[in-house]
C-alpha cells in the first residue's frame, strides 16, 4: 500500500495524457507552450510549499499510502506529481473549455 497515492496519481496522469491525445488539448495542441506553463507553475507551486513548509504551515502527515520518501523535510516524493496534476489538469480542462465555446452555436438572433 505504500506506493497507492503514486500510483493514483500517475494513473490519473496518463488519463489525461489520453484525453490530451485525443482531443488534442495541452501537450498535444503546442507542447512547447504547455511545458513552459508546466514548469513555471511547478516552480511557483514548490516555492509555495516550501515557504508553507519554512512557516510551519506545511508539514507531512503520516500515511501508509505514500512512498516515505522525502525529497525535503516535509516535502514528500508525490508532492510535485501532484503540483504537476493540478497544473496539467486546470491547462486541459481551461483548453476543453475553451473548445466548447468556440464550437458552441451562437445563441444570438439577427433581427431584420
Amino acid at each position: 500500500m505504500t506506493f497507492a497515492y503514486l500510483t493514483i496519481l500517475l494513473v490519473t496522469i496518463g488519463c489525461m495524457v489520453l484525453c490530451d491525445w485525443r482531443w488534442k488539448l495541452t501537450f498535444f495542441h503546442d507542447a512547447r507552450r504547455a511545458g513552459l506553463i508546466s514548469v513555471c507553475m511547478l516552480a511557483l507551486f514548490l516555492a509555495w510549499d516550501a515557504l508553507g513548509i519554512i512557516t510551519g504551515s506545511f508539514y507531512r502527515g503520516a500515511s501508509g499510502y505514500m512512498t516515505g520518501i522525502e525529497l525535503a523535510p516535509e516535502m514528500p516524493l508525490e508532492e510535485p506529481i501532484f503540483l504537476f496534476f493540478l497544473t496539467y489538469l486546470t491547462l486541459n480542462l481551461t483548453s476543453a473549455a475553451r473548445m466548447l465555446l468556440i464550437s458552441a452555436p451562437s445563441s444570438r438572433t439577427v433581427r431584420p
